[in-house]
């Protein structure tokens, strides 16, 4: 199943608000090398995430459309650990759950 952005957040082209966290990794793809990803905790793959379109220089929670949004891991990385697993486009439970693992234990 493929899956489409919902919403764009502003003028920037940030992505998010009814998108959630698996949503969003399977269009890693279409990401640029700065994109920063932000996720409504607690994390799950049905968090509501947002993926920034700049570098952040900081690791500050984002207020989005009266949500708090939690930095969870530089857009790069997420992708080069879903490659690494050889996760597939549709990205499953089980990969979104060994991200999450990944950035709560080794980020």
């Amino acid at each position: 199943m493929a899956f489409e952005p919902s919403l764009k957040l502003n003028g920037d082209g940030d992505w998010g608000g009814d998108m959630t966290l698996r949503e969003l990794l399977c269009r890693r793809r279409e990401w640029s090398e700065e994109n920063t990803i932000f996720v409504v905790e607690p994390w799950s793959e049905d968090s509501a995430a947002f993926l920034s379109n700049e570098a952040t220089e900081t690791t500050d929670p984002i207020i989005q459309s009266g949500k708090c949004y939690a930095y969870f891991l530089e857009g790069f990385i997420a992708r080069d650990f879903l490659d690494d697993l050889g996760a597939p486009d549709d990205v499953g439970e089980a990969a979104c759950e060994r991200l999450i693992r990944y950035a709560i234990d080794d980020a």
